[in-house]
This record gives structure tokens, sequence and C-alpha cells, in this order.
């Protein structure tokens, strides 16, 4: 289990980083964190769970992250998801630098790395998803 708060200002800069990437990006509510993911993205038909971590310390290998953040990707993999849902650990670093990885029933892999977000935060009222295409934002209630 994570201690303490999320990481709400990692989860924002991987969200914008997926909208800048040309993902659709569909924001859980962090209110009340009930899913093992923090957002969800959508890109050419393909869906993508995602969990945001960040690490205060340099250590991105495969083998390092399967230990890092053991209690992340077992709760990823005990979500049922339907072919074609991909589940990814999205990693941030102490230089804002990311690490992606893609979360398989039998292992993982390591699925690229990329330097820090450009461009403008996006902000949500508190209770809200968030729904980001390009430059839009769509805001609407969480039940």
């Amino acid at each position: 289990m994570t201690r303490g708060h999320p990481p709400y200002v990692a989860i924002d800069e991987a969200q914008r980083y997926a909208a800048a990437l040309g993902c659709l990006v569909m924001a859980v509510n962090a209110q009340r964190p009930v899913m093992p993911f923090d957002f969800v993205t959508y890109h050419h038909g393909r869906m993508a769970l995602v969990k945001v971590r960040r690490l205060r310390y340099a250590g991105y290998g495969v083998a390092d992250i399967a230990v890092t953040c053991r209690d992340e990707i077992a709760a990823l993999r005990a979500m049922p998801v339907s072919p074609g849902v991909s589940l990814q650990l999205h990693v941030r670093g102490p230089g804002r630098h990311w690490h992606w990885y893609l979360v398989l029933p039998d292992r993982i892999e390591s699925a690229g790395s990329g330097g820090p977000v450009q461009g403008p935060r996006r902000t949500c009222r508190p209770g809200h998803g968030r729904l980001v295409s390009g430059q839009q934002t769509l805001d609407w209630a969480v039940l």
C-alpha cells in the first residue's frame, strides 16, 4: 500500500503528457480513490488504465520497479480487464523525467522514457472528473 497522499502533481503531469501525445485522458476522482489506477487514456482505439508513482530516487530498471512498485503492480494485475485494455505504470523520478512500463500478467516491460512535461497546468474542480483532448478540457460530475 502506498503511504501518504497520492502524488497529485505527478498525476496531473502524467495526464498532460498523455494529452500532449494525442491521447484522450479521463481522470479518476482523486477525492475517493477506489480504483487502483489514476486515469484512463484512449488513443487510436486502444484504452489504457494508468497508475502513477513518484520516486524520490533513481532506479528505473524493470527489476527495480518490480520491487519498488510491487503493491501498485499487484493492484493493477488484480483487476479484470478486457482484451485490448492495457495496464500501465508511469513513474516520475526526482528530475521530473518519466519512465513508462506495461504491466502484463506475467511480467513488466519498459515502454520508454521522456523528459519533463511542457505546457500549462490544467486544473479541475474538486469532485469532478476531467476529459482532456489536446487543448480542450471537459469537466463532468463524478457520482
